[in-house]
């Protein structure tokens, strides 16, 4: 993963928190759904890019 992937990832996740947290507080169901919906979107990005490197680490152990 890349230094501006890594970090596109981090803002992502924090403005999910802030949304998330906005919503609780003034009761806005849909500003917390969005929030965690950021959340989770950040979280498959980072699990996605850990893959991709697992696999790359595979390939080049045995060679390909």
């Amino acid at each position: 993963m890349s230094i501006i992937d890594s970090t596109k990832n981090t803002a992502l996740s924090v403005s999910g928190r802030s949304k998330e947290i906005a919503g609780f507080v003034f009761k806005n169901r849909d500003l917390q759904t969005e929030g965690k919906a950021d959340q989770i979107t950040a979280n498959l990005r980072r699990a996605r890019s850990k893959g991709t490197e697992a696999v790359a680490s595979v390939r080049k152990a045995a060679g390909l």
